[in-house]
């Protein structure tokens, strides 16, 4: 369970977003996850995939942050309630 709710509109715009402004094909793993993300938000093995997305994107990390700062929020959750 997240923090954060977390809104298909949210999930929406920043997709929106990240497919505008960067190379859809080098953050289609991490779109993918979100799409389903967006479909279950409080599945924690989705919260865990985006967390792995996130983490293979290397220097794309910081515009995927800029222009989908709703994904921040949801990386800095504890999905495990430690």
């Amino acid at each position: 369970m997240t923090r954060y709710p977390l809104e298909a509109s949210s999930v929406d715009a920043s997709i929106s977003m990240l497919e505008t402004h960067l190379d859809p094909a080098q953050i289609a793993p991490l779109v993918a996850v979100l799409r389903e993300l967006a479909k279950a938000p409080e599945d924690a093995a989705l919260l865990a995939r985006l967390s792995h997305a996130f983490a293979g994107l290397g220097v794309l990390q910081g515009a995927v942050l800029t222009y989908a700062p709703a994904i921040g929020a949801l990386l800095s959750d504890d999905p495990f309630g430690d």
